[in-house]
C-alpha cells in the first residue's frame, strides 16, 4: 500500500472522517438539546440574542473518537485521547450541573497527570523540576484559554481547527504520524462544527467541547516535542507558542484587566 511520509494514505482520512461525522451528528445533538432543554438563553454578558442549543461538544468528541479508533496509526498518543476524554466528561458535568470554577481544576490536573504518565512533557530534555510544572501550567492554561474564547460564534472552534491543522503538519514533518493523525481528526471535527457555529450559531459547543478541544491542542503541542526531529530544538517551542498565540494573549489580557478592575477571572463576559 502507498506510503505517505511515514504513514499509509488511508490514515490521513481521519480528518475528513471527523469532519463528516460532525456534520452528521450535530443535527441530532441540536434536536436532542431542544428536547432536553439544553439551551443557552440570552444574557447581558453573552452575544447571542435568542435561545441556542448547547452540548455541541458531544458531536465533536464522538467524531474525534470515531476517527481515532478507525484510523489510529502506530505510536498514536493515546494519553492525549484519554486525558481529553476526562476533560470532555468534566465539561459535560459542568454544562449540566454548573460546577464551581475551582472544582474544574481537579479533572484538569488529573488529565494532565495522565499525559505525564504517558511520557508526554513540555521540554522533554529539561530537568523534571522544570518541565513537569511547566507542563501543568501549559496544559491547564491553554485548556482554560480555549474555554474563555468560547463566547463568540465560531471563535473557539475556528482557533482550535487552525491550531490542530498546523500542529498536524509539524507532527508529520517531525515524523510522528500517530500524533499527526490525531491532530488532523481534531482539526476536522472542529471545522465540521463550524458549519453550525458560524454566526448566527445554531448550537454552542459548551464546556464539554471547549475543554476537550483546549486540552487536545495543548497536548498535541506537547506531543510533537517528544519526537527526535522536534525535541531539543527551539523551533518546536516557538511553534507551540505561535500557533496558540491568540488564546494565550486573550487570556493573559483578560486576567490582567479583570484583576485590575476587581472582577473574577472565572466569570463570563464579552471581554
Amino acid at each position: 500500500m502507498f506510503n505517505f511520509v511515514g504513514g499509509y494514505w488511508w490514515q490521513w482520512l481521519s480528518g475528513p472522517a471527523a469532519f463528516i461525522s460532525t456534520l452528521l451528528i450535530t443535527p441530532f445533538i441540536i434536536r436532542l438539546a431542544y428536547h432536553k432543554g439544553w439551551l443557552a438563553y440570552p444574557k447581558a454578558d453573552r452575544w447571542h440574542n435568542r435561545p441556542t442549543a448547547l452540548m455541541g461538544g458531544i458531536a465533536i468528541y464522538l467524531a474525534v473518537s470515531l476517527a481515532i479508533l478507525l484510523f489510529a496509526a502506530e505510536g498514536s498518543p493515546w494519553p492525549i485521547w484519554a486525558g481529553a476524554s476526562i476533560m470532555f466528561a468534566a465539561g459535560l458535568v459542568d454544562d449540566l450541573k454548573n460546577v464551581k470554577p475551582f472544582a474544574k481544576l481537579i479533572p484538569q490536573v488529573a488529565a494532565t497527570g495522565v499525559l505525564l504518565y504517558g511520557g508526554y512533557v513540555f521540554g522533554p530534555e529539561w530537568s523534571p523540576w522544570i518541565s513537569i510544572p511547566i507542563t501543568f501550567l501549559w496544559i491547564i492554561g491553554i485548556t482554560n484559554a480555549i474555554n474563555l474564547l468560547d463566547n463568540m460564534d465560531g471563535l473557539a472552534a475556528g482557533i482550535s481547527a487552525i491550531a490542530a491543522f498546523v500542529l498536524a503538519i509539524y507532527a508529520m514533518l517531525a515524523g510522528s504520524i500517530g500524533t499527526a493523525v490525531v491532530a488532523v481528526a481534531v482539526a476536522g471535527a472542529a471545522a465540521g462544527f463550524l458549519v453550525f457555529n458560524f454566526k448566527p450559531a445554531r448550537i454552542f459547543m459548551g464546556d464539554c467541547g471547549s475543554l476537550f478541544l483546549g486540552f487536545s491542542v495543548a497536548s498535541l503541542a506537547v506531543a510533537i516535542q517528544s519526537q527526535p526531529e522536534g525535541a531539543g530544538g527551539f523551533a518546536v517551542y516557538l511553534v507551540s507558542a505561535a500557533v496558540l498565540a491568540v488564546p494565550i494573549f486573550d487570556t493573559t489580557l483578560v486576567i490582567i484587566l479583570r484583576t485590575l478592575s476587581g472582577r473574577s477571572v472565572a466569570q463570563g463576559g464579552r471581554d
